[in-house]
């Protein structure tokens, strides 16, 4: 089955030399991914360091950037959802990443949350197959972030007003979310709900690699300010800005 692939199969399947490694993954929570590169190349540049740039070029991925910096080399794509996440967290983890971190967006579930602020998550709830998959003895399924890297991202963003640390909600079917749904959520204690966060906790801790995530609040649900509403273009150059400076401690967090 799957399961068994091992490195040496991943290493043939991409065609990559033998000692071919990863050593950290960078990942964002959207689509399409041609749309996230500029933003990558800004943050790469503005961090004043050299870098090489490759990719992987596969059926299996459609395509993987890879960039090496201070002699690291970091896989970067955008995902939506579990199924493809799950499967370049698997491929990255068995080619040696040490460091998973996830970026993208979330609906907030607090009332003092506000479009922009941000979410270092310390876990997330998700009972879904691709969690429970990976963590099969895992029966409250709620997976935790690694504090030692959520720490790291935290440090590096101390700028900002509002980091809340609390736990998520992972749903991946957003269009079927009621308000009862929300409500729910909000009196368990959650602060916000992400399609995936806890796929990207609950695989890479399989693997023993240390996994967060850095997002901001593009909605919030509690006060009933969605994706659909007017203000919601009004701040997209603001939401643009957060998700570039994003990007840049990611990275800062990944190779320094």
């Amino acid at each position: 089955m799957y399961k068994q692939l091992t490195r040496h199969d991943i290493v043939g399947l991409l065609n990559v030399p033998e000692d071919y490694r990863v050593d950290a993954l960078l990942v964002i929570g959207t689509h399409p991914k041609e749309k996230e590169y500029p933003l990558l190349h800004t943050a790469l540049d503005a961090l004043d360091t050299k870098y090489n740039e490759e990719k992987i070029e596969h059926g299996f991925f459609r395509e993987i950037k890879c960039f090496t910096i201070n002699g690291k080399r970091i896989w970067f794509d955008a995902v939506y959802g579990a199924a493809y996440l799950t499967e370049v967290i698997h491929v990255a983890s068995l080619l040696g990443s040490k460091a998973n971190i996830l970026l993208g967006t979330c609906g907030a579930l607090k009332e003092e949350l506000n479009m922009g602020d941000t979410i270092i998550p310390s876990a997330s709830y998700g009972n879904e197959s691709s969690t429970r998959m990976y963590q099969r003895e895992n029966d409250s399924f709620l997976y935790e972030a690694n504090r030692e890297l959520s720490v790291k991202l935290k440090q590096i963003a101390s700028h900002r007003k509002m980091i809340d640390e609390g736990k998520l909600v992972t749903v991946q079917a957003m269009l079927a979310e009621t308000k009862e749904d929300v409500d729910l959520w909000a009196s368990q204690g959650y602060s916000g709900v992400d399609m995936e966060s806890a796929t990207h906790f609950a695989v890479s801790s399989h693997f023993g690699v240390s996994a967060a995530a850095l997002l901001y609040v593009g909605d919030n649900l509690i006060k009933n300010q969605l994706v659909t509403d007017d203000s919601y273009d009004l701040l997209k150059s603001k939401r643009s800005a957060i998700r570039q400076e994003n990007y840049e401690i990611a990275l800062k967090a990944l190779i320094w």
